[in-house]
């Protein structure tokens, strides 16, 4: 096992464009989970799904808290609906902030609390993004939901980007984002691509 340790955020979109795909994603994710818990000795991890702030039809996001249990991290996956999202583009950045700006344990720490991040230089803080649309405007969103707001919370608390995402031009600038590495995937409908 790889002796690292990391915390690690799974930021789902779980509006209702992701049903035909959600099943899958479930599927390769518990095969994900499986190699994490062999691999990895001191991971933590949770499963957040994010839909629309905009349009808040169904619960906008759904939170969990960090598990080392991989049986939890699994009833977390398998309780994500595909649900609402209201119009296209999706509340990712609020989502994104959200995850980063989470508090975080104290320094020295011997016990975690479940809704924070370990401190800073005790683990790695890894956001993977799973998602099949754009994000909304940032200038239709509040505090948090900005290109600019989301770069400055990965930076300043030290959040590693991951995700699978159109390809579509908004992406681009959260692949600027120090420290991110998003995969761009071509679809030939602008939608479904996961």
């Amino acid at each position: 096992k790889h002796k690292g340790k990391g915390d690690i955020v799974f930021l789902i979109d779980a509006t209702g464009s992701m049903e035909p795909g959600i099943n899958d994603i479930k599927n390769n994710l518990k095969v994900f989970f499986d190699v994490l818990d062999k691999r990895v000795e001191h991971w933590r991890a949770k499963v957040v799904g994010f839909r629309d702030f905009v349009f808040p039809e169904v619960e906008p996001l759904v939170d969990n808290d960090f598990t080392e249990d991989l049986s939890v991290l699994k009833k977390q996956l398998d309780s994500l609906k595909a649900e609402g999202g209201g119009d296209e583009p999706e509340s990712l950045l609020d989502a994104i902030y959200h995850v980063a700006t989470m508090e975080q344990t104290d320094k020295g720490a011997t016990e975690f609390d479940p809704k924070k991040w370990r401190y800073r230089s005790d683990a790695a803080r890894v956001v993977i993004i799973l998602t099949d649309a754009s994000f909304h405007d940032p200038m239709e969103e509040p505090k948090g939901g900005t290109v600019d707001d989301v770069r400055n919370a990965c930076h300043s608390n030290r959040i590693i980007l991951y995700g699978f995402v159109p390809e579509m031009d908004c992406y681009y600038n959260l692949c600027e984002i120090d420290k991110s590495d998003l995969y761009l995937i071509p679809s030939p409908r602008g939608r479904g691509v996961l």
